[in-house]
């Protein structure tokens, strides 16, 4: 009953009995209770929504942690769909129990494991949906260990040759003081909303909106994300972004 109650809240859009494709990922019973936990403060039902992932689709939870997120997708996009979880040298370090207790067993059949680095993705090519979960502001940390580091000259390009066109990019960070840049990035793991729409839209994807189910008003971005006070409860913001369905002729 517990369970059903917190399904049927996570998903209050739809009346009980009337869930929507969303909301019946987050009602699947097959989902553990950590997992249940998170959803009141990740309200992944109306995340999902947003990113207009469909059955039959193929995703990359892109730098996937222990694939939270994956799971849901999996979901959504059902068997004649696919989830590529991916994680790299940095991800794994913290994510490896997580995801692998997940995909024991073949649990979810429709979703891969993918360990790759920054240098090189290994992603496929005419993918629907990459899904980027408070991993986007990593990629301006510079890290002792160069593995673990890449840059935006690195990593767009893979994003952008990943997608079909058409193809959709979902970003979920932790805001920063808007104008702030990346100015505390290395040291709150945060990013400015404002220049994370500029920058997507220098790489090239056109900005299809963002949501605001994430934000906290109470955090005043000062705090490093994985501090007690702010841990779990950050300002967060959702941006949707596209790769152009075709390239402007050239006159």
């Amino acid at each position: 009953m517990v369970v059903l109650l917190l399904a049927l809240a996570a998903c209050k859009d739809h009346p009980a009995g009337e869930l929507d494709i969303y909301g019946q990922a987050v009602a699947n019973n097959d989902r553990s209770w950590a997992d249940r936990r998170r959803d009141k403060l990740r309200k992944p039902d109306r995340v999902l929504r947003f990113s207009g992932l469909q059955p039959g689709m193929t995703v990359v939870d892109l730098m996937g942690g222990g694939g939270y997120y994956a799971e849901l997708m999996s979901y959504v996009v059902g068997p004649s769909g696919k989830v590529i979880l991916q994680n790299n040298k940095l991800f794994l370090q913290f994510s490896t129990e997580e995801m692998e207790k997940r995909l024991r067993n073949n649990r979810l059949p429709n979703v891969e494991r993918l360990d790759s680095q920054f240098s090189d993705f290994e992603l496929p090519v005419g993918v629907d949906l990459i899904f980027l979960g408070l991993s986007y502001h990593d990629i301006y940390i510079e890290r002792s260990d160069p593995v673990k580091t890449t840059s935006r000259e690195e990593f767009f390009p893979q994003v952008w040759e990943a997608l079909q066109p058409g193809g959709r990019v979902l970003v979920i960070d932790h805001a920063a003081k808007p104008g702030t840049g990346i100015e505390t990035t290395e040291a709150l793991h945060r990013i400015a909303e404002d220049f994370a729409i500029a920058d997507w839209q220098e790489a090239g994807f056109t900005f299809l909106g963002s949501l605001d189910v994430l934000r906290n008003p109470d955090d005043d971005h000062t705090l490093r994300m994985r501090e007690d006070a702010i841990r779990g409860k950050t300002d967060r913001f959702v941006l949707l972004f596209e790769k152009p369905a075709a390239e402007s002729a050239e006159e």
